[in-house]
């Protein structure tokens, strides 16, 4: 079953239930192997992985501050093995349940970027849109929430565009260190800042031109119906999260 084919609501509620299943492990293991299977799901799915790298690449410092954070901080655990000390060097003392907390948030962030970029490169705008007229959604807000997040690859397409052209000027954009790197966007934000608002000016311009707000309510080309082989994913979704927080609250597992 492609990951495209589904109907939206199922790919909705599922990512819900992801983020409950994310939310309640507490375990760096049990949650580094719900993104294993997370991953391994959206594989067999036939869903492109190549550009989750783009987006990890820029949270990787995050995520080391993240562990180096709370590595000094410590944190909770009821497990006794737990309590022992890395690394303790004056005032900070490195703990093994601070290890453990940062890997598990670290292991958080990434199921819930793979889940938002599986589900933002497999649903169409326009599938959303049925979705915010469905649920009585107002006209503004579904035309809002839309927009932006189309925006979204038209923006980055213009990053690149901005990029190679100051690249074939000779320009320095790659800069090496902290403050090369922050003086390099510089030059970068100006004219995509410029080109989004002369964006929005030609959204707007179109909008009004076909008679946007002339009509109360959106009519929609199809409805969605589900399908047999959506109520399976959506059964087996619900389920494989129904157990994990089975487990996590009546048995203790995946727990710090």
């Amino acid at each position: 079953m492609r990951l495209h084919a589904l109907d939206v609501r199922v790919k909705l509620v599922c990512f819900v239930a992801i983020m409950v299943a994310v939310i309640t492990l507490s375990h760096p293991l049990w949650t580094t192997a719900l993104l294993a299977g997370l991953l391994a799901a959206l594989a067999a799915a036939g869903t492109p992985l190549r550009g989750l790298r783009g987006v990890i690449e820029p949270l990787v410092p995050v995520l080391v501050l993240v562990v180096a954070v709370t590595l000094v901080t410590g944190g909770r655990s009821t497990a006794p093995d737990h309590a022992g000390v890395l690394i303790a060097a004056g005032p900070m003392t490195a703990t093994v349940a601070g290890l453990l907390v940062g890997l598990n948030l670290v292991a958080r962030i990434l199921v819930m970027v793979v889940a938002t970029y599986a589900v933002t490169i497999s649903t169409p705008v326009d599938d959303l849109l049925v979705v915010m007229a469905t649920l009585r959604a107002p006209t503004w807000l579904s035309i809002l929430v839309t927009t932006a997040i189309s925006a979204i690859p038209t923006m980055a397409r213009k990053k690149d565009l901005i990029i190679d052209a100051q690249r074939a000027r000779g320009a320095r954009v790659r800069n090496s260190g902290p403050i090369g790197r922050i003086t390099a966007v510089i030059p970068l934000m100006v004219p995509l800042i410029t080109g989004s608002i002369l964006m929005a000016e030609n959204l707007a311009i179109a909008l009004t031109n076909r008679g946007y707000g002339a009509r109360t309510s959106m009519t929609m080309l199809r409805k969605l119906r589900l399908r047999r082989s959506d109520l399976v994913v959506l059964t087996l979704v619900l389920a494989v999260v129904a157990v994990l927080v089975w487990l996590r609250f009546a048995r203790g597992y995946g727990r710090l």
